[in-house]
């Protein structure tokens, strides 16, 4: 008889090995006759049971964000090239098969890794603009959004660098990033809108401006980041504000034929 037993986290097997000498299903223990053999696991059932008082699902969510804190940081400090597969299993402190249980590969992690930087900026700057308050005008909210989002960033600055440096080392991220730049324009399009009456024959001005907003916005951060741009958090805000004011009445403006 064989007696299966998982080294951690898994109790229970969909198939048995077979017979004696039998191969046990990997990440398991197979004992038969005091002779032991351990195969990488491909068919075994994650117990629902909680081991040391914490379910399955945690300890699968727990590995889960080990992973993505420690990708988030050898981006931050190591670069893309020194963010492999094996750097990031051996800093989250996880086997690798562990690193599969959440991952089809490296690329997938750092897209998640990149996505949720963008998502949480968004967010903040959203919360920026609903703290401006319903009747504040374009200067004043765009300044409230980001502060917003600068206090984030100031709060874990590997998130800065990784969204606005690093990622444009990976192919993978590099397309994100654009992605994002594209979101951005679309969103600064519509608080133009909100506060200007765009007439219809401006939107191919209004994209432009917008275009050139973000992308010199990106270029500012990352010389403030590196320390070129000398400035405080409360002037830089000034300064795109000021910048995304006079951009959008001139875009709002009819053009002279």
């Amino acid at each position: 008889m064989l007696v299966h037993q998982r080294r951690e986290d898994v109790d229970h097997v969909r198939s048995g090995g077979q017979g004696h000498g039998g191969a046990s299903p990997s990440g398991y223990t197979c004992f038969q006759k005091g002779r032991i053999w351990q195969r990488v696991c491909q068919d075994c059932a994650v117990s629902p049971r909680p081991y040391g008082g914490v379910t399955a699902d945690r300890r699968r969510a727990d590995r889960r964000t080990a992973l993505l804190e420690a990708a988030l940081d050898l981006l931050a400090t190591e670069g893309v090239r020194g963010t492999s597969l094996r750097a990031v299993c051996a800093r989250a402190g996880l086997n690798p098969r562990y690193f599969y249980e959440n991952y089809t590969d490296l690329d997938a992690l750092l897209t998640e890794v990149y996505d949720r930087i963008v998502t949480e900026t968004a967010d903040a700057a959203a919360q920026g603009v609903a703290a401006a308050g319903p009747g504040a005008d374009l200067r004043t909210t765009v300044r409230s959004a980001t502060l917003a989002a600068l206090d984030m960033g100031r709060a874990d600055p590997r998130k800065a660098r990784v969204m606005l440096i690093e990622a444009s080392a990976s192919p993978v991220l590099r397309a994100r990033q654009r992605e994002a730049r594209r979101r951005y324009t679309r969103l600064v399009i519509d608080y133009a809108r909100t506060f200007y009456d765009v007439p219809p024959d401006a939107d191919a001005q209004l994209h432009f401006t917008a275009t050139m907003l973000v992308a010199g916005w990106s270029e500012n951060l990352i010389a403030w980041l590196d320390g070129e741009l000398q400035t405080t958090p409360s002037a830089l805000a000034d300064m795109f504000a000021g910048a995304a004011e006079a951009l959008a009445d001139h875009a709002a403006r009819p053009e002279p034929r």
